[in-house]
């Protein structure tokens, strides 16, 4: 992830009073610590003793500017989250994706998708690869990912292993935009 900072400083050479802009990678969890500086206006050329306000001067002279304080704090994600469902059937087959910018959004679609699958209304899945217990019957395969509560790449692969025409794989990955 990005921050854009939206300065407000001074041009080094006219000292003409301007807004600009500095990008700086940042790690999610310090987007809402730099956020609660701003608001305690904190993020300002007078606060010398802090390490951002020191960067952002540096950085803000390397772009031929004298930092005055930060007005604006913007939060840039340079990606995006693609969940896919790949399936075939005997008799059709298919690509579904969908993009979003929230990885717990495409969390949800992911899950959702599972759901579906797992639905013996909707999909063949449901009525012939798991049994009451939820265990996977003979002649099947499953091969998904381990969760956790950090964001990450999911899969959840369903396969007929007595009829390599039957399958579905869903997915969840993050691609980066440039």
């Amino acid at each position: 992830m990005e921050l854009e900072f939206t300065c407000n400083g001074y041009d080094k050479t006219t000292y003409e009073e301007t807004t600009y802009v500095l990008e700086i990678p940042a790690l999610p969890d310090f987007a809402e610590h730099f956020k609660k500086l701003q608001l305690c206006n904190m993020l300002t050329a007078s606060q010398s003793n802090e390490t951002i306000n020191i960067a952002l001067r540096e950085l803000s002279w390397f772009k031929g500017y004298i930092f005055r304080h930060v007005t604006k704090i913007t939060e840039r994600n340079n990606g995006v989250y693609l969940v896919m469902l790949i399936w075939s059937t005997d008799d059709d087959n298919g690509i579904d994706y969908y993009l979003y910018h929230d990885y717990e959004a495409a969390k949800d679609k992911y899950e959702r998708l599972i759901e579906d699958e797992n639905d013996a209304e909707i999909s063949w899945i449901g009525s012939e690869v798991f049994d009451e217990n939820g265990e996977v019957n003979e002649g099947y395969s499953l091969d998904c990912s381990e969760e956790t509560d950090e964001q990450q790449d999911l899969y959840w692969n369903v396969e007929d292993t007595n009829n390599s025409k039957r399958y579905s794989l869903i997915s969840l990955t993050k691609v980066k935009i440039n």
